[in-house]
C-alpha cells in the first residue's frame, strides 16, 4: 500500500534505508553505495539518480544491502561451525601434557633378576650348618671378627661331589684333640666362636690311580682336584686360597652307592693342616 505522494521507487528506497539502519544498530554491517562520479537524474522516473557509469544509485544501494545481509549471516554461521568443529575435534591428537608418563613394568612371567654378591644374614650363627652357608655366599655380621692375636678359630666345610651341593663339617681330630685346650678351641670351635671358615670344594678329576672293587662292581679311582678358600665369617672377606690334589691314593673303606662310576682321592688331614696352620695359629 502506498501513501499519497509516494512512488514505488521511493517506497523501495525507504524500506532499504530502514533495514540498513536496523542492521547498523545490530552491528551486522551497513550497505553503502558504490562510489561514483557526479550524479545525474535517472531516466525513466523519480526515486533514483544515475552515476557517470550508468548505475542507479538508489537501486544499487538496495541491491548491495540485500547481498550483504545473507553474506554476513553466512560468514557468522561458518565461523560458529568452525569453532564447534575445532572444539570437539582435535586433529593433532592428545597433547603431550595429557598423555600419562610411561611406566616401566616387569614383563609377565619374566624371572626376577639374579642377586649377585654376598648376602648378610640377620640371624646369628647357631650351628655348623650356618657356617656351611658362608661357602655359598652368606655372611654373619654378628660373628666374631678376624682380628687381634691368634688363635683364630676355624671350621672346615667340605663338598666332595661335582653334582650335589651338600656339605659336611670336617674336623682335624689329631690336631684338635691330641693337644692343648687352646688347639681344641682353635680347630674344633663352638660355631658361635668361629672367625674363619675353610671351604674345600672338589673341582674335577686328575690322573687315574687304580681300580677299586665295590661288591661285584669295579670303580675307577682318580686324583681329586680341590679348591680351598678361607673366608671371614663376619664379612665373607677372602683371607686365603689354594689349589690342592687329594693325597689319599688308597681305595676308600666305604663307597657310597651315590658315588657314581668314578672315585676321587681325598685330601689328607696333614695337607689341610699344613695350608691352614698359619691362618689359625699365627
Amino acid at each position: 500500500m502506498q501513501h499519497a505522494g509516494e512512488t514505488p521507487e521511493s517506497a523501495t528506497a525507504g524500506e532499504g534505508s530502514g533495514l540498513g539502519a536496523r542492521l547498523a544498530a545490530a552491528g551486522v554491517g551497513r550497505a553503502e553505495a558504490i562510489p561514483a562520479g557526479p550524479e545525474v537524474p535517472v531516466d525513466g522516473g523519480p526515486g533514483g539518480t544515475r552515476t557517470d557509469n550508468g548505475v542507479e544509485k538508489g537501486r544499487t544501494s538496495w541491491w548491495r544491502g540485500s547481498w550483504v545481509i545473507p553474506s554476513a549471516v553466512a560468514v557468522v554461521l561458518v565461523g560458529c561451525l568452525g569453532a564447534a568443529v575445532l572444539r570437539f575435534v582435535d586433529f593433532s591428537g592428545p597433547s603431550r601434557a595429557a598423555q600419562p608418563a610411561p611406566r616401566a613394568t616387569e614383563q609377565a612371567g619374566a624371572p626376577a633378576p639374579a642377586v649377585t654378591g654376598p648376602l648378610a644374614s640377620d640371624q646369628p650363627v647357631r650351628a655348623d650348618d650356618d657356617l656351611d652357608q658362608v661357602c655359598g655366599g652368606t655372611f654373619f655380621p654378628a660373628a666374631p671378627k678376624h682380628r687381634g692375636d691368634s688363635p683364630h678359630p676355624m671350621m672346615i666345610s667340605v663338598r666332595e661331589s661335582l653334582t650335589a651341593e651338600s656339605r659336611f663339617t670336617r674336623t682335624l681330630n689329631r690336631i684338635a684333640y691330641g693337644g692343648s685346650a687352646a688347639l681344641r678351641r682353635a680347630w674344633a670351635p663352638a660355631p658361635q666362636r668361629a672367625q674363619l671358615v675353610a671351604c674345600l670344594d672338589l673341582t674335577g678329576p686328575g690322573k687315574p690311580i687304580r681300580a677299586c672293587t665295590s661288591g661285584d662292581e669295579k670303580l675307577s679311582l682318580v686324583e681329586g682336584k680341590y679348591r680351598l678358600t678361607v673366608y671371614e665369617v663376619a664379612t665373607r672377606r677372602k683371607v686365603a686360597e689354594a689349589a690342592l690334589t687329594g693325597g689319599d691314593r688308597a681305595c676308600p673303606f666305604v663307597i657310597l652307592t651315590s658315588a657314581g662310576p668314578t672315585l676321587y682321592s681325598a685330601v689328607k688331614d696333614q695337607q689341610l693342616y699344613d695350608v691352614l696352620r698359619t691362618r689359625v695359629e699365627g
